[in-house]
């Protein structure tokens, strides 16, 4: 009889497994530095002084940053705006809560490695003064807060060894005012299902991607099929269901490949279950272009038509995008026509284009997520 995998626990095997922690003195005796000890006994921990961005270079040459975790306290503000970069393209305005730093899925296209001066993935254990900060910001009367923790590192890829999302459900499970987005890669879905208490409103997002793009540029990334079936698990527990397709590729063979994750898609969710996808196409900085071939020399991502869009990034030329963009959203459509799909710093023309409307700015479109959520029960889109 062959016997059946859990995909759950294939991942895990694939996740951090650190055999050092660097621990900053000062957080040493925090609550979520000595869990995450207790789940790391055979660890070797060094315990040294807040680390500059000179010290943490001089540390990674004595401990592998593939091996090692940085756990430290964060001095700035937890709660950010995204950072949406020109005017021109439209930034849904989302609230970014950081939490900690850096992936070791190994995505070929990751934004971080052109930005990171840190060479350690790093969790933040000062956690009672990000609910503090939050408890702030969440008393401003009339505003709608989407937070997500998976802009600098991926929401759930290193929770196994933090449980940190059933903290954030803890908060956010009877939030009146802000809905909780976790974004990842991963199966590492545990501690979601077995969460005792009330989920809220709490979303759970996969990103999602051709299936060889997924084979060659996502590293250690669950398969398509594996993160589909979680999310489907995670959508009977009650979570409702975010689906991101960014970035986008244009390379030989994109419409049958797109058009196979999008009846993956299907064959596991139906559109009910779907609170949003995103969509948005390749794009980078100049800067990040060498260090993807650097890390990434197998991959030829950055080989395509490019040119300097208005906020400095490199992106595929309009028509390449257009291509993409109408494609997949007919396909989507097709399977699900009042499913909500929004496009991730694109320009007007483009929304325009595609869905025959566009939000009139960055508010406009806010406005139209936060009525996706399920205490905004009106028509998600402006365009009827």
């Amino acid at each position: 009889m062959k016997s059946v995998v859990d995909p759950e626990a294939k991942y895990a095997r694939s996740l951090l497994r650190p055999t050092t922690l660097l621990i900053e003195e000062e957080i040493f005796d925090l609550p979520l530095t000595q869990a995450i000890r207790g789940r790391l006994p055979q660890a070797e921990v060094v315990v040294v002084e807040r680390p500059d961005a000179e010290k943490l270079q001089h540390l990674s040459r004595r401990f592998s940053p593939l091996s090692t975790l940085l756990l430290a306290r964060h001095r700035g503000r937890f709660l950010k705006a995204c950072p949406g970069t020109d005017e021109s393209y439209r930034c849904c305005l989302y609230q970014i809560l950081h939490l900690g730093l850096g992936c070791n899925i190994g995505c070929s296209y990751c934004v971080l490695q052109g930005y990171l001066n840190n060479p350690f993935i790093t969790q933040f254990v000062n956690l009672e003064e990000a609910f503090a900060e939050l408890d702030r910001e969440l008393e401003r009367p009339g505003v709608f807060y989407r937070i997500g923790t998976g802009e600098f590192t991926d929401s759930l890829f290193m929770d196994p060894l933090t449980g940190l999302a059933p903290r954030l459900l803890d908060y956010f499970g009877s939030c009146r005012h802000a809905v909780l987005e976790l974004k990842t890669k991963s199966v590492a879905i545990a501690s979601l299902l077995d969460y005792p208490g009330e989920i809220g409103e709490t979303i759970v997002s996969w990103s999602l991607n051709a299936p060889s793009v997924s084979a060659r540029e996502e590293g250690h990334a669950a398969s398509l099929t594996e993160r589909l079936q979680a999310a489907a698990r995670c959508r009977r527990r009650g979570y409702r269901i975010g689906l991101h397709f960014d970035p986008l590729f244009d390379f030989q063979g994109w419409q049958d490949e797109y058009r196979r994750t999008v009846a993956l898609i299907f064959e596991h969710l139906g559109g009910d279950d779907i609170i949003w996808i995103s969509i948005g196409a390749f794009r980078f900085m100049p800067k990040v272009r060498d260090e993807l071939r650097w890390n990434h020399p197998r991959s030829n991502i950055t080989a395509g038509e490019f040119i300097r869009g208005r906020d400095g990034k490199q992106r595929y030329f309009s028509a390449i995008r257009r291509r993409l963009y109408r494609f997949l959203v007919d396909e989507i459509k097709s399977y699900a026509p009042e499913v909500f799909i929004y496009f991730c710093m694109e320009d007007q023309y483009l929304w325009q284009d595609t869905f025959g409307y566009a939000p009139a700015d960055n508010q406009e479109l806010s406005h139209w997520l936060d009525r996706c959520c399920v205490r905004y029960r009106e028509p998600a889109a402006g365009a009827s």
